[in-house]
């Protein structure tokens, strides 16, 4: 190894061990607002503020050195990607450091005990999103993408998890004054952001081992129907035909399964359908847990006649379709609608 490329090696794992320094301070911090949270320790609530300031500095010390390495180096690809990778990691665990200062000031707020439900749920959400930090943290640190990926799914599960965290939440309205739900939400929405802030570690994890800048994300789509319509499998079949990559489309009916008709099936093969699209039955929409959808459509109906309470990452379109039963018409009207509902999701590649 060159005197160059040992300096080079030297400067990526002073920034390396930086990085990783800033995030046990950044656990730490955590761990210790989930004691205040919990035992309401005021001494600890301010240390850990206080404590806040050197994690800052050492965060402006790390920009710092990530943009002297490119400037002195003038690196290949692989160590340019780390780099940029780094400087957004930095920033990441920087923000999660003020989450835990700003928990810390809502848990002085608190003026009445919490339920025994919310401070398991407090105790056991907060630990789960630690988890998943530190370990996104790992495999940022060993570049280890398919670690990555694997816990880029693990955060998307806490986010679908906190639905039931609010309803629980809104149902001690009751118990609870006024500043003390507010303090309460607000912890949980941070305890959230945790998590979603361990993604965004994951994403560059990802770029900076193999260059993708982000995971092409796939959108769930249900498209409600009324049965016998057919509109709700037309929609579905298109959008498996044309957006594929970037959708994943399903059919649904209140109460029962609804099989595709021949007639819609001729109408089908007849745009050069992919076999396998069209055995897909229409299932009943009490089969589908609604919350695993970006989308759900109304057709021949609005969402609400469909279902009584959208969920809360969830977001409902009611579309209008031709009268008369026109497969052509129809047809083209939902390609445009889908086509349009994508490009708005996904950007302008899939059109």
């Amino acid at each position: 190894m060159s005197h160059f490329e040992e300096r080079m090696e030297t400067d990526l794992r002073n920034i390396r061990d930086k990085v990783w320094n800033i995030g046990e301070a950044v656990e730490d911090a955590l761990h210790n607002a989930k004691k205040v949270l919990i035992l309401r320790d005021s001494e600890l609530a301010y240390k850990t503020v206080l404590d806040d300031h050197p994690i800052n500095r050492a965060s402006r010390e790390c920009d710092r050195l990530c943009h002297t390495f490119i400037a002195r180096h003038l690196p290949g690809a692989g160590p340019l990607r780390e780099m940029a990778a780094t400087s957004r990691v930095n920033v990441a665990l920087e923000r999660i450091g003020d989450y835990a200062v700003t928990m810390c000031r809502e848990a002085l707020q608190i003026t009445s005990p919490l339920s025994p439900l919310l401070s398991s749920q407090i105790d056991s959400k907060f630990d789960e999103s630690i988890s998943i930090l530190s370990e996104a943290r790992k495999s940022f640190l060993t570049g280890n993408s398919e670690m990555a990926i694997a816990l880029m799914k693990m955060a998307k599960r806490v986010q679908g998890e906190m639905d039931s965290v609010y309803e629980a939440l809104y149902a001690e309205d009751d118990h609870m004054d006024g500043a003390t739900m507010m303090a309460v939400y607000v912890v949980f929405s941070l305890i959230k952001r945790i998590a979603d802030q361990a993604k965004n570690i994951c994403d560059q994890t990802v770029y900076a081992v193999k260059g993708i800048a982000k995971i092409p994300k796939t959108y769930r789509i249900l498209f409600l129907d009324q049965p016998g319509a057919g509109a709700a499998q037309l929609a579905t079949a298109i959008g498996r035909k044309n957006f594929s990559d970037s959708g994943y489309f399903l059919p649904a009916t209140p109460d029962v399964a609804d099989p595709l008709s021949a007639q819609l099936k001729d109408f089908l093969v007849e745009r050069g359908l992919p076999e396998e699209d069209l055995t897909t039955e229409q299932l009943a929409v009490t089969e589908h847990d609604l919350d695993d959808f970006f989308v759900v459509v109304g057709l021949n109906g609005k969402v609400k006649d469909y279902i009584s309470k959208v969920p809360f990452h969830t977001s409902a379109l009611d579309w209008e379709l031709p009268d008369g039963g026109d497969l052509t018409e129809t047809y083209r009207v939902l390609h445009e609608q889908i086509q349009e509902l994508m490009i708005l999701l996904a950007g302008e590649e899939v059109a």
